[in-house]
C-alpha cells in the first residue's frame, strides 16, 4: 500500500485554512476545491474572474497543476465535482461544456451540486480526482470512487474507506465539528484506520459567517499530521438541519500518513 502524500505547488493558489491543496495515495490524486480566481504576482489569490466561463477555466487550470504535481497528467481525470451557486447552477450546461473543453474529454464522473455560497463569493468551486497509476484504467477508478457521498456511514471501495453524510449534534459549528470528527475517528478506528489517514473531505456548512469555527476546530484536530484535501461549501440544504455535514475518504490503517 502507498502512503498518503501531501501535494503543494507554487503553480496553484496556496492552501487557505487547515487543508492540503492535494493529496495522493494508491495512484489517485485528490485535489482540494478551488474557485475561479487567478494568482496575483505575490502568489496569493486575486479576486474571482468576472464571468462564469473564466472562473471554470481558472478552477480547471488550478486542478491541472495540482494533478501534475501529484504525477497525474491532464488526460487522467476520473472525476470532477462542481459546486455552483444558484445563478451559476442555472447554467450548468455551460459549466459541463467548459470542463470538457478544458480537458479535451468528459470525465467518467461529473458531479454538479448546487450550493448557496463559496469562498470569496465566487460563482462556484470545483475539485477533482485524477489517476497517477498508469496501470489502472479510468473505468476501474470510476467504479472505486462511485460510492463517495452516496448512502450513509462507512463504505469500503477498492483501497479506500468512505464515510458518507457524517453529521453530529452540538450547540454551534465548533461543537458539531468536534463531535463529528471524534465520531469519524471512532468509526475509522473500528475499521482499522485513523483520522491521520484522511485523504479528502467534502464539507457542507449551513452559514458563511460561522466558517471560522470549523477552521479553528480542524486546526486543533489535524495539528499533528498533514490535513486532507477539502472543499468547503455553504449549503444549508445539504446539512439536514445541522450546521455541518462532511463526506470523507480515508486510507485503511496499513497505509499511514504523516
Amino acid at each position: 500500500m502507498s502512503r498518503k502524500l501531501r501535494i503543494e505547488t507554487d503553480k496553484a493558489p496556496p492552501s487557505h485554512g487547515y487543508r492540503s491543496n492535494a493529496v495522493t495515495a494508491e495512484g489517485f490524486v485528490f485535489t482540494a476545491g478551488h474557485i475561479g480566481a487567478p494568482m496575483a504576482p505575490s502568489g496569493q489569490q486575486a479576486e474571482p474572474a468576472a464571468t462564469l466561463e473564466e472562473q471554470v477555466d481558472l478552477c480547471m487550470r488550478h486542478m491541472e497543476q495540482l494533478a501534475l504535481a501529484g504525477g497525474a497528467p491532464k488526460d487522467r481525470f476520473v472525476e470532477v465535482a462542481a459546486f455552483p451557486v444558484p445563478n451559476a447552477f442555472a447554467r450548468q450546461d455551460v459549466i459541463r461544456q467548459r470542463i470538457a473543453s478544458f480537458l479535451g474529454y468528459t470525465p467518467l464522473l461529473v458531479h454538479m451540486q448546487p450550493i448557496n455560497d463559496v469562498a470569496m463569493h465566487a460563482f462556484l468551486e470545483i475539485d477533482g480526482v485524477a489517476l497517477s497509476d498508469p496501470d489502472m484504467s479510468l473505468e476501474q477508478a470510476a467504479e472505486i470512487l462511485r460510492p463517495f457521498g452516496q448512502g450513509e456511514g462507512l463504505v469500503r471501495s477498492g483501497p479506500f474507506l468512505f464515510l458518507n453524510r457524517m453529521i453530529a449534534s452540538g450547540a454551534n459549528l465548533a461543537e458539531q465539528t468536534h463531535n463529528l470528527l471524534n465520531d469519524a475517528a471512532r468509526r475509522l478506528e473500528e475499521a482499522g484506520s485513523a483520522l491521520l489517514n484522511l485523504l479528502k473531505m467534502t464539507v457542507y456548512i449551513s452559514e458563511y459567517d460561522i466558517y471560522p469555527q470549523f477552521n479553528e476546530e480542524t486546526r486543533r484536530q489535524f495539528a499533528n499530521f498533514d490535513p486532507p484535501a477539502r472543499s468547503v461549501l455553504i449549503a444549508p440544504l445539504m446539512t439536514s438541519g445541522s450546521a455541518l455535514r462532511i463526506d470523507m475518504i480515508a486510507l485503511p490503517g496499513e497505509a499511514i500518513g504523516k
